[in-house]
């Protein structure tokens, strides 16, 4: 399939690593370090410019926090969950509802629906995360 010059890697689930042509890289649903699905080889995540999270469960933002702070990245996320990680001390939140468009370095992202919950496990408490998205 051509791609036009994109690289699209399947890391396991719902996690997807995405390269563009400009350089950019691009962490879709960041669930590495514990997937199962995961390639060892990748389980080491380095120099990500954007984070796309759809929803607030563990198997699609495992290692959010961790990555965001490490590589300080552009984190789209629908608002609440952004809220909560920027409580956790993530910097660069761009926060945005379904239906939204944004240009995040070389790319446009858009927020669609998704149907299921969305709760984030924080410590021993379950903790509402917005909407899900796709």
């Amino acid at each position: 399939m051509n791609l036009n010059g994109i690289k699209l890697t399947w890391l396991g689930h719902a996690t997807f690593r995405v390269e563009t042509p400009g350089g950019k890289a691009i962490l879709v649903d960041p669930w590495v370090m514990g997937n199962p699905m995961c390639p060892e080889k990748d389980k080491t995540v380095k120099n990500v410019d954007i984070l796309l999270c759809t929803h607030g469960h563990l198997d699609h933002i495992g290692d959010a926090v961790e990555i965001a702070k490490q590589d300080n990245p552009i984190v789209v996320a629908i608002p609440e969950f952004g809220h909560w990680l920027g409580r956790k001390g993530v910097k660069q939140v761009s926060a945005m509802n379904k239906g939204g468009t944004q240009t995040v370095g070389d790319i446009k992202a858009t927020m669609v629906h998704a149907d299921h919950s969305c709760g984030i496990t924080d410590g021993d408490q379950i903790v509402y995360g917005g909407e899900v998205c796709g």
